[in-house]
């Protein structure tokens, strides 16, 4: 083999690569008002300009140089359809037919459909290549799964595949033209009246104290550097690897870094032509391109360059390749297809790209700043994902929401602690870009920013064998491993050892980062890095025991928490919710959802009346951020006067304590004797208690596992203490009584409310998910009935009205498996497909094994067309003799029963129990 100094020595030097520049659209004079203003002159920007143009805003695009500039113009521009979220197929296959349509309007071809190859080296590679196989039947994505090595040489005659375990083919895919599919946006939305301004560089972006939303701001105009000021209420900031500059603009920081990222370009290649499928192989964190008659190269390594100040100049700049950073890539592409050997390198490019801490674009409108959207942060996917987001952004400004579910690329997932600490921004980032390629195991851990956010329990609960779980910044519990017996808190995050040996620095003052050589938690996390059952199995099961037969004990804390008060609160509080809540008794706490116009479930949340003024919400802790700023816009819109939101979340606690025997345990810890009886504290309610530590807590009675069970919502400083002497309690109750009192984590909540029918917004719930569609209509329903002079106006009313007089076109099942005939378990992920009779009908969203049922619980929707109904019912769902499958790896069709009710307890009454202790598994 050629080695890869002697490869480089082939490079021609002075030669530069560039795509061919895209033409200046400059024409027309800048306008003194506009519905909104893109930034940035890329993929994204013009696709969102086209978008909103066509969604009848006057737009203005404004780029500082020429469009392409940045990163556009060197991108790679391969397009891949097969992605483990439904999401994202979703979006790529909108940019993929805006091509072809673009096409046909402006004459602009700038999609090849030459195809894609996923290359597996292993067994669970390859099951991950054939779970999107299983996803991409109920899309409609023509795909083949190849294990012999002649079919794969067939499809790309210049891989080698001598130690190919098989692959993946998906010929519909192919590759984007930067230039071509820039103009071809430009065209169209100059043609519908937008207008699109190169060599216009923004100076500022001005912004006014909200009214009604306390501590937030509006935005007004920008203005360039020539001095000129266009009015507006709306920027778009699509800037790519500058965009954090133009964010600043408004004092929004955003977790996005620039890094230098590469490929080169083969000398001309025996046998390569255009035709040729792109390929990946993850295993070697290795691409490859067809680039005419040659080959573009490039990858993903464990040490990438930061671009700490991204230069406002560096439009259409190349940084020098550092082979050093390249050369771990090159050994990859020289194994995989051994052709590069024997060709030169023509040239070589190294570019400014964006990255995130979780390899997810920042989309969506910026917290604290009514009007401004961040549309940027695309990590390598800009192409990929550029008509799509497009689309979604002309909704989300429009409408107030888009029409998919787009939390996972929501700007307002990240906490804004994290977000201000460039330390955790930068350790997830370079994680994030370091496992691009490493395969998507449902139950993988970061191990980068760890320990930024924790619970007052953290440290005790850390000492009884804690897996955390790392959400929203929080460590929360996973797991427990109380047989271990090892500290299992994550480590400080050591960059895989990729920075050990006088590479480049880090830049943030720790210089070279020497590997941990022991790591426990990332032992654990391994044993977790399987398509099948984990090692942590066992560990949640006996978790969920517990909580059906004795008492667990979860911190959830990681929920959000925070108060709407004032005068206004009750009348704003009425309508923001799906929930009636005027006429509720002070001391009641509600489930309710929070809907947007078009009557989608943007939040499900509990809210808790304390007085005539002040209600206390508890939102799920991955969204607090999102719904907080949700809340807050809502307050904005309908300019709700005397209305004060107060966020509690990091002052608050949370010890939810569950199980037949809770009521019998906690009633030890309460001051007052008999606080806590079935008569004086009804389900769903709340009061203030008096413990016997002296403390004072908010007692909510409430479940989400679907057992006898309290919330204690105290305050962080007194957490530990608490925790201690309920500890205390439980061992002497559980050796009195013979049950097990035991510490739970998320893993087991999972099971056990998936058990229950319970929802887990953003997992089978969401903001395109109405509360019908969901199973959840009586959230809602109550004030959809009210009609006249009782009508109560409500977020989403109007659509929902509508939609409930026309039927249901989706609806969320609930489809159990049992285990196989051999006893081995059937483990889902979600994403895989529902058949019914033979047909695909729709696709798995979220899954738990259900340890008191003994069976695998999926949820998914139905889709009325393609069940060939109008509308679809539980009547005609139960009433139709039917066979129903979910379709697993490798084609394997499990058996599967529709479960129109909870598959545990549907009539709640353990929730409720009349006797203490009542209750037995039931298997």
């Amino acid at each position: 083999m050629i080695s890869a100094r002697i490869i480089m020595s082939r490079i021609l030097t002075g030669h530069q690569f560039r795509l061919r520049s895209s033409r200046s659209l400059s024409a027309t004079a800048l306008p003194d008002s506009a519905d909104a203003v893109v930034i940035g002159g890329g993929s994204i920007g013009a696709s969102t300009a086209y978008h909103l143009q066509k969604s009848g805003l006057s737009t203005v695009l404004l780029e500082r140089n020429d469009l392409t500039s940045g990163t556009t113009w060197h991108s790679a521009g391969m397009l891949w359809r097969l992605r483990p979220s439904d999401i994202d197929i979703e979006l790529h296959t909108y940019t993929r037919d805006m091509c072809l349509r673009l096409e046909e309007e402006t004459g602009e071809t700038s999609f090849s459909e030459n195809g894609g190859l996923f290359i597996a080296k292993n067994k669970e590679r390859f099951d991950e290549y054939r779970r999107l196989h299983e996803t991409g039947k109920f899309f409609g994505i023509e795909s083949s799964v190849l294990t012999d090595p002649a079919d794969i040489k067939a499809v790309h005659p210049l891989m080698n595949t001598d130690d190919v375990y098989g692959a993946l083919y998906s010929s519909t895919d192919g590759t984007i033209d930067p230039t071509s599919i820039v103009n071809a946006y430009a065209k169209a939305a100059k043609k519908l009246g937008a207008s699109f301004h190169t060599k216009t560089a923004v100076a500022s972006i001005s912004t006014v104290p909200s009214l009604f939303s306390h501590g937030a701001s509006q935005v007004t105009s920008v203005t360039t550097e020539g001095g000129h000021t266009i009015k507006t209420p709306v920027v778009i900031n699509a800037c790519g690897a500058w965009a954090g500059h133009v964010s600043e603009m408004v004092k929004a920081p955003i977790p996005l870094l620039a890094m230098k990222h590469a490929m080169v370009v083969t000398e001309k290649m025996e046998g390569m032509n255009h035709s040729l499928p792109n390929v990946r192989d993850h295993d070697l964190s290795v691409y490859f391109k067809t680039q005419g008659d040659a080959m573009a190269i490039g990858g993903y390594e464990n040490n990438p360059e930061f671009w700490d100040s991204p230069s406002p100049t560096f439009s259409f700049g190349l940084f020098d390749l550092d082979w050093d950073t390249f050369n771990q890539n090159l050994e990859g592409h020289l194994q995989r297809c051994p052709s590069v050997e024997k060709v030169g390198i023509k040239s070589t490019v190294c570019g400014p790209e964006s990255f995130t801490p979780d390899h997810k674009p920042l989309v969506g409108p910026q917290p604290g700043v009514h009007g401004f959207y961040q549309c940027c942060g695309f990590n390598s996917m800009g192409m990929m994902l550029g008509g799509g987001i497009g689309r979604e952004m002309a909704n989300w400004v429009n409408n107030g929401s888009a029409s998919v579910d787009l939390f996972s690329f929501d700007v307002s997932r990240f906490h804004p602690d994290n977000v201000k600490d460039a330390s955790w921004v930068k350790d997830r980032t370079h994680e994030s870009y370091a496992k691009t390629y490493a395969i998507v195991f449902p139950h993988d851990e970061a191990l980068a920013g760890r320990g930024a956010r924790k619970s007052g329990f953290f440290e005790e609960l850390s000492k009884r064998g804690c897996f955390y779980q790392a959400r929203h910044g929080m460590e929360r519990p996973g797991w427990f491993d109380v047989e271990g017996g090892k500290d299992l808190t994550p480590l400080d995050y050591d960059y895989y050892g990729a920075y050990e040996e006088g590479g480049w620095r880090l830049g943030n003052g720790r210089g070279d980062v020497p590997a941990n050589e022991e790591h426990p938690y990332l032992d654990a996390v391994e044993g977790e890095l399987t398509f099948g059952v984990g090692d942590s199995f066992d560990a949640v099961g006996r978790e969920c025991k517990a909580a059906r037969e004795g008492v667990a004990m979860f911190d959830q804390s990681y929920f959000g928490n925070f108060h709407l008060r004032g005068k206004g609160a009750g009348a704003f509080v009425e309508y923001l919710c799906g929930s009636e809540m005027k006429d509720k008794q002070v001391g009641s706490v509600i489930y309710t959802t929070l809907c947007n116009e078009n009557g989608g479930v943007e939040a499900d949340l509990t809210v808790g009346k304390l007085g005539e003024d002040d209600f206390y919400f508890s939102a799920g802790g991955q969204t607090v951020t999102k719904d907080i700023w949700w809340v807050k816009r809502a307050m904005e819109k309908g300019q709700w006067e005397g209305v004060e939101l107060v966020d509690v979340g990091d002052d608050v606690s949370i010890l939810s304590v569950q199980g037949p025997h809770s009521r019998a345990l906690l009633e030890g810890l309460v001051e007052e004797e008999g606080a806590l009886d079935r008569d004086k504290f009804d389900f769903s309610t709340c009061k203030e208690l008096k413990l016997k530590t002296g403390h004072s807590v908010l007692f909510l009675r409430l479940t989400f596992v679907g057992e006898l069970g309290f919330e204690l919502h105290v305050p962080t400083k007194d957490a530990g203490d608490i925790y201690r002497e309920l500890w205390k309690l439980g061992e002497v109750y559980s050796e009195k009584h013979g049950v097990d009192i035991v510490n739970a984590g998320y893993r087991a909540i999972d099971s056990l409310s998936a058990e229950k029918n319970f929802r887990h917004w953003h997992a089978d719930l969401s903001n395109r998910d109405t509360p019908m569609e969901a199973g959840i209509g009586f959230t809602v329903l109550p004030k959809l009935k009210k009609e006249g002079e009782d009508a109560v106006e409500f977020l989403g009313r109007a659509a929902l009205q509508k939609k409930r007089k026309e039927g249901l076109k989706r609806k969320l099942i609930c489809l159990t498996v049992p285990r196989r005939e051999n006893g081995s378990v059937v483990a889902l992920h979600g994403m895989e497909t529902i058949w019914r009779n033979g047909d695909c009908v729709g696709v798995v969203r979220s899954t738990a094994f259900g340890y008191t049922i003994d069976k695998t619980v999926a949820y998914g929707y139905l889709e009325a067309d393609k069940l060939g109904w109008e509308k679809i019912t539980n009547k005609r769902l139960g009433g139709e003799e039917a066979t129903w499958e979910i379709g697993g790896i490798g084609g394997e069709m499990h058996a599967s029963e529709l479960n129109l009710k909870a598959p545990f307890d549907p009539k709640s009454e353990r929730v409720d129990p009349k006797e203490e202790g009542g209750g037995k598994r039931v298997a």
